[in-house]
């Protein structure tokens, strides 16, 4: 039996649209892919002709809604708030039934915020794709893709009509959801050695140290980029039963929602999830000791009289004072605390990140050492505290966590 693609659209806006689309995808797949078209509109019936393989009140109906209800809603976000939970109980219950080994959107705002919705429920492998005109760059792109491999394709025009530039961005669309469906041949896999590690630039050295020395013991690493989604992703895959352990060797989301850095998204809940799901893990203070901002000329005003390190010409760090990090010393604290799994901090005592280190741009041992104190101060007694005489981008420290991460998971702590 050949593949299923679903096609999600709001039909009676997009109604054009989406049977263009579904008419290329036919063509590209000689007919070799069978099409599912889901209904996702919220005001009326489909237009241009269109029939949706699933309507509109079906969907309503898998949530516990009907259509009359969503249309006459007393906001738009109320009406997407109701749809959501019908489209991402259709899309999944499709998955789980063998009729859904894909999922391609054409959208705006709303119907793109109720597609990558219900794609964000599909497990990582699964292909998902979306052309959108709010995939630009002033723009976040949390509201798409989540912590899931959602393909965004901008489409730089509004998605109203089939002309000579849409065409361009349909037919790729098209075809990229046609060759990442027939090239999807296996699904995700769980190994149970799997560790999972967060890393950024400032401790890419470190991480590479930790993941030579833990792949040799037989362990995959499964590293994610702590820049607010990381960590969060990091979390979900934890949940859904991929990871053996964590090392979170780089804990810089924390403050980043806090101070207002760039790197913002983890959510409240991050640091909490790993300790709550019993799972051994390790914990380094990571780039916990500055936050980024933009371009160095661009600095806020009052950011200015603080230590400044340019990571790159897009980005600037920005460092901690003694106050904040004592701060997130007692947040560290409060979050780990809730722990059911065994947990041990490792703190490398010659520095945090690159530019802190001795002789360093960073270097501050007083605002360092508030940290350490304060946690130590709230800190469970039970929850120990591992203090290296090292770098954390030094060998000799990453090899210690890796150690300390193999004793508390073979319960020899």
């Amino acid at each position: 039996m050949g593949k299923t693609l679903v096609v999600i659209g709001t039909l009676d806006t997009k109604g054009l649209e989406i049977a263009y689309l579904v008419d290329r995808i036919k063509k590209l797949s000689a007919g070799n892919i069978q099409i599912l078209v889901v209904d996702s509109g919220m005001s009326g019936e489909p237009s241009n002709g269109i029939k949706p393989d699933i309507g509109r009140g079906e969907v309503a109906r898998a949530g516990g809604e009907s259509i009359e209800k969503i249309t006459s809603a007393k906001s738009r976000g109320e009406a997407i708030s109701l749809m959501e939970k019908g489209l991402t109980k259709t899309i999944y219950a499709l998955y789980e039934d063998g009729q859904c080994d894909g999922v391609v959107s054409l959208a705006g705002a709303s119907g793109g915020f109720l597609a990558c919705a219900a794609m964000e429920t599909l497990p990582i492998g699964v292909p998902k794709l979306i052309a959108t005109p709010l995939a630009s760059g002033p723009r976040t792109f949390s509201t798409f893709v989540g912590t899931k491999d959602i393909m965004i394709m901008h489409s730089v025009i509004d998605i109203l009509g089939v002309n000579s530039i849409s065409r361009i961005i349909y037919d790729q669309l098209a075809g990229a959801a046609v060759g990442a469906i027939n090239s999807a041949t296996t699904k995700t896999s769980k190994n149970k050695n799997a560790v999972g590690v967060t890393m950024l630039g400032n401790t890419t050295k470190g991480v590479m140290h930790l993941k030579s020395f833990l792949e040799k013991l037989d362990y995959e690493v499964i590293v994610f980029h702590s820049s607010g989604i990381g960590g969060k992703a990091m979390e979900q895959f934890a949940r859904d039963g991929f990871f053996c352990g964590v090392i979170d060797y780089t804990t810089n989301e924390i403050f980043e929602d806090i101070v207002g850095g760039l790197q913002r998204g983890a959510g409240p809940e991050r640091l909490s999830v790993i300790g709550k799901l019993g799972l051994p893990q390790v914990i380094v203070p990571g780039c916990v000791d500055f936050f980024d901002q933009g371009p160095i000329d661009n600095i806020p005003e009052k950011w200015k009289n603080r230590k400044l390190y340019s990571h790159s010409p897009s980005f600037t760090l920005v460092r901690l004072t003694k106050d904040e990090m004592s701060n997130l010393g007692r947040i560290f604290a409060e979050k780990l605390n809730n722990s059911k799994g065994p947990t041990v901090v490792v703190f490398p005592l010659k520095g945090l990140s690159i530019p802190n280190c001795p002789g360093g741009v960073f270097e501050d041992k007083e605002a360092d050492m508030a940290f350490l104190n304060t946690l130590r101060k709230n800190l469970r007694n039970d929850i120990k505290i591992l203090e290296i005489d090292a770098h954390i981008n030094d060998k000799f420290f990453a090899e210690e966590v890796a150690s300390t991460f193999i004793k508390i998971k073979e319960r020899r702590w």
